[in-house]
């Protein structure tokens, strides 16, 4: 008697642990996931981007890259240059100069009178890539060494913000040797990793 009595209360509990099912373990927790658009984060600017967005420019059609052919350099040594040997009145023939730690600070952006002033280049040796053709120098001798990392990166800076304020195309992102029996801007400069990075614009 006693021991029906026992098996009636366990068949009991069980009949209560089945049907508030704790009989087995809970399924594991999965949690509803919505696809949620991230936020847009604007990009950070470089400070140049807005020192440069304070002069109104004129068209240009291409971008001439340059190197100075000099272990160092910076664009007040090159305007003096410029304008005591050449004999130059404006000075500096670049609109840009980009330099690589001997003379300004790698990859220091220097922005030449002929960029605050839209005229001119005189960079190119040939008429119509300095009348609509932005120079930008490298310092550096680009046959023996490369640019340095900080050169490469203010030069994509510099070309991508210029390819997006005056329209102009990757096509129109030229070596100087490309139109000029010349060897600028050197051997190791790395031309097509250069438009790799860039955005391009038809």
């Amino acid at each position: 008697m006693c021991f029906r009595w026992k098996t009636c209360i366990y068949l009991s509990f069980l009949a209560v642990m089945y049907l508030s099912g704790c009989q087995t373990p809970p399924p594991p927790f999965k949690p509803v996931v919505t696809p949620v658009k991230p936020p847009a984060i604007k990009k950070a600017q470089p400070y140049i981007v807005k020192q440069l967005d304070r002069y109104s420019v004129r068209d240009w059609k291409y971008i001439v890259i340059h190197h100075s052919a000099s272990e160092s350099g910076s664009a007040t040594e090159f305007d003096k240059y410029h304008r005591e040997t050449r004999g130059w009145e404006n000075g500096l023939g670049y609109h840009f100069v980009i330099g690589n730690g001997h003379g300004s600070k790698d990859g220091q952006i220097e922005i030449g009178n002929r960029w605050v002033t839209q005229i001119d280049g005189a960079h190119a040796g040939v008429q119509v890539y300095n009348h609509m053709g932005i120079g930008i120098c490298l310092v550096g001798n680009f046959n023996d060494t490369n640019p340095t990392t900080n050169q490469m990166a203010s030069l994509t800076t510099l070309v991508e913000y210029l390819q997006e304020r005056c329209r102009i195309s990757s096509e129109n992102i030229i070596m100087h040797r490309h139109f000029r029996e010349t060897e600028c801007p050197g051997r190791k400069f790395p031309y097509y990793k250069l438009l790799a990075q860039i955005a391009r614009f038809q």
